[in-house]
């Protein structure tokens, strides 16, 4: 009933365009060598039935010196088979150990136990991999203590990681979804445990990861990622003093605001978009939203410059659900550097808190 509920596959889903040109080869030599194997046994097994002595005496085979075309055909034969495995695989091999020389790099660290991952971007990730589908990309890796393996089952793709050596693979993947990273060479006690994941999006999805808009399964924004800086600059401008998920809150939520219309004073409608966002850090009177009170400070140049305020834009608009907006700062102390007293402003009486 287990197998029945969760079936295993005989083999992992092909997800990249290597792992084609694998199988093709993979099943060819399969498919010659057993079937050599099987007439050698065929012949084995009838030989044994029509040649066994029984209550008569046998014939003897008479004396026999050989056959030219015989011994040709069977070294000519199976020379011919080898030689298509060795030219095929060095054909597959050579297109797999050439990297395109255009394609983006990607760090791959090994340590026990655990992989560490850079993006061409700065984005790192420990034990995932985010990639897009449909694009060539070139792994580099290498090892902080002993020989690892970075291997991806569903690329059929492995490489060695050593310490003081950069090795390199290059993938392309060619079907969105999640795979496994293994660790195929032993490297210590904890060497089942390093494991990850491969997470093959389209090329929207991709680029809202590295934005860090695009969240799997409530996952964090990526480490290094304009969502994750302005997470850091939202919490060192202190703006979760009022924009928090606490009912008390001073100002209103922000999680799943991005795309909506938003009431404004004056009643008014305005879509919750870049430049609604960019316009209430500048210019925070502009547009205040209806029920709350214009407290917000504006934050001009001289304090958030043009990248900052790209990075606090990506991480709200990374915002889906209550849990990603951080709680106020007596409760999560903010970096150092942010500022330790908050604005101090009295709750309008209805319920809500103030806002710009």
């Amino acid at each position: 009933m287990v197998f029945a509920a969760d079936p295993l596959p005989w083999l992992p889903p092909s997800a990249a365009s290597f792992a084609t040109d694998w199988e093709q080869i993979f099943w060819y030599i399969n498919v010659v060598t057993a079937t050599a194997g099987f007439l050698v046994y065929l012949c084995i097994v009838v030989f044994c039935f029509a040649y066994a002595r029984g209550d008569r005496p046998a014939a003897r085979t008479p004396r026999i010196l050989g056959s030219t075309r015989l011994e040709v055909a069977w070294t000519l034969v199976p020379l011919f088979f080898f030689l298509t495995f060795f030219v095929w695989g060095v054909k597959v091999y050579n297109d797999q150990v050439q990297t395109p020389a255009d394609a983006p790099e990607y760090f791959v660290v090994g340590k026990q136990w655990m992989w560490k991952i850079q993006h061409p971007d700065g984005q790192r990730e420990i034990n995932e991999l985010h990639l897009p589908v449909n694009a060539t990309v070139r792994m580099t890796g290498t090892s902080e203590d002993v020989i690892h393996d970075f291997g991806i089952p569903a690329f059929r793709s492995k490489m060695d990681v050593i310490p003081g050596r950069y090795m390199t693979v290059w993938y392309h993947p060619t079907q969105e979804g999640t795979y496994h990273i293994f660790c195929d060479q032993y490297c210590g006690m904890g060497h089942s445990q390093m494991v990850g994941k491969v997470h093959v999006l389209s090329q929207a999805d991709y680029e809202a990861w590295k934005e860090g808009t695009y969240h799997a399964l409530g996952k964090n924004s990526a480490d290094g990622s304009p969502a994750w800086e302005g997470l850091k600059l939202f919490l060192k401008l202190q703006c979760n003093a009022c924009h928090n998920p606490n009912p008390t809150a001073r100002a209103p939520q922000l999680q799943g605001m991005y795309g909506t219309m938003r009431p404004v004073q004056g009643g008014k409608l305005v879509k919750f978009d870049d430049e609604y966002i960019k316009e209430s850090i500048r210019n925070p009177m502009a547009k205040v939203a209806d029920g709350w009170k214009p407290i917000m400070p504006a934050f001009p140049v001289s304090q958030v410059d043009e990248i900052e305020l790209r990075n606090l834009v990506a991480f709200i608009k990374s915002l889906k659900t209550p849990a990603d907006l951080p709680s106020r700062t007596e409760q999560a102390p903010s970096p150092v550097g942010a500022p330790t007293t908050p604005t101090q402003e009295t709750p309008t009486p209805n319920g809500g808190g103030p806002k710009k």
